[in-house]
């Protein structure tokens, strides 16, 4: 009896340029090294959601090792805050190299994501396997278009052949020794908060330009609510730009793009001086012959003493929804030199500052700021579990 390893040499200068291979052989007629039926490729993605600094650890293998040719794992894309990227795009590379090959089976590891890398990252496997599957040959009449009857042999996988056939006699039975590329898909997903790799100015400035990027992707559709006693710098200006709508990439021509205003904005505070500049109900104008575009509804309402956080502000975007959250811890936490100091029990102390990693030390107390992204869908939900629409009526409107 010969083993066959042939079907393998036309794919082996291509797969050992790319990884490593495993050679295949099989024994004629019946073939008991292979599978019946074609094997399945499997694919995992550990963790499922990233919500810390850390990489993705991607496990590729098959069903039937014996007769894996290699085994291929590929980064596809990733569906990022403000659009897709893919393999190809120079600048943003995940996995490296892509793709990556084993046999039978591989495992890899991603580089390390951040904030920036917040989406959904795809990943499929591919492998090269071998298996077999039962024929047989039958010798059948039909009649052809003359209606003549005539005589030809008919392959099937199994059992005698149906209509047109009939008068079918079996001729023979046989394995058929069968090779071929497999796949499947998975994905992770990746959300960490802004303010583990930020100090709290960049987080400001950060979510600022972010905001202001991904308003020209959600145009219309994006909504933004705040409880605020103040909306920091620069995350104010960018709220306002959001509000108004604006153009932007202007060419020679004055042809430019337009970001339309967001659909909603409710500002909800007890400090209504801060409101100043927030605030649209216009349209938003242009053009060397002046056309309006969109509808401006960001609004404001006074609620009184109600609001005990300096600002939690949630935005719904293109892809992705941003809450954002500004406190301010009294001193006496966290200053010696404070009367009060003494007086705080140690374990309050503690449970109070280990919820507060990224912050800035002010005359009014430490003020800490967390930023989350989340994929979107939870703003309207929280809109409703935090009464912004009634809390809104029942202050006092602006404008």
């Amino acid at each position: 009896m010969r083993r066959i390893m042939l079907p393998l040499l036309s794919f082996l200068g291509l797969a050992l340029a790319q990884g490593t291979t495993c050679s295949v052989s099989y024994t004629p007629p019946n073939y008991p090294e292979l599978p019946v039926g074609r094997p399945q490729v499997y694919l995992t993605v550990s963790p499922t959601a990233l919500a810390s600094p850390g990489s993705f650890t991607v496990r590729a293998w098959t069903s039937s090792p014996s007769t894996t040719a290699w085994v291929r794992i590929r980064w596809t894309r990733s569906e990022l805050a403000l659009g897709n990227v893919e393999p190809w795009n120079p600048i943003y590379t995940l996995l490296s190299p892509n793709p990556v090959q084993g046999c039978p089976e591989v495992q890899v590891s991603t580089r390390s994501l951040s904030f920036r890398d917040n989406g959904f990252h795809h990943f499929t496997a591919e492998a090269f396997v071998y298996w077999k599957e039962w024929r047989e040959d039958w010798s059948c009449k039909y009649r052809d278009f003359q209606g003549e009857e005539q005589t030809t042999t008919v392959t099937t996988s199994g059992g005698a052949p149906g209509s047109p056939y009939y008068a079918c006699t079996l001729l023979r039975g046989y394995w058929v020794p069968l090779s071929g590329t497999i796949s499947t898909s998975g994905r992770g997903a990746a959300y960490l908060t802004w303010e583990r790799e930020l100090s709290y100015d960049q987080v400001l400035q950060e979510f600022a330009h972010r905001l202001v990027e991904d308003h020209k992707q959600a145009g219309a559709s994006m909504l933004a609510y705040a409880y605020a006693k103040e909306v920091p710098e620069p995350v104010r200006s960018a709220l306002a730009k959001v509000a108004q709508g604006y153009f932007y990439d202007c060419n020679r021509l004055g042809i430019c793009k337009r970001a339309d205003p967001a659909g909603e904005i409710k500002v909800l505070t007890d400090v209504p001086s801060i409101l100043y500049g927030l605030l649209y109900t216009g349209r938003l104008c242009g053009g060397f012959i002046t056309f309006c575009f969109g509808q401006q509804n960001a609004r404001g309402a006074d609620i009184g003493p109600k609001v005990e956080i300096k600002t939690f502000l949630m935005v719904k975007g293109f892809r992705h929804d941003y809450l954002l959250m500004d406190r301010v811890i009294p001193r006496k936490y966290y200053d010696p030199s404070d009367p009060e100091y003494g007086a705080v029990p140690e374990d309050e102390r503690n449970q109070v500052l280990q919820g507060c990693q990224t912050y800035k030390d002010t005359p009014e107390g430490r003020r800490c700021l967390a930023l989350a992204e989340t994929p979107t869908g939870l703003v309207p939900t929280l809109k409703t579990l935090l009464m912004i629409d009634p809390m809104f009526q029942r202050g006092r409107q602006y404008p």
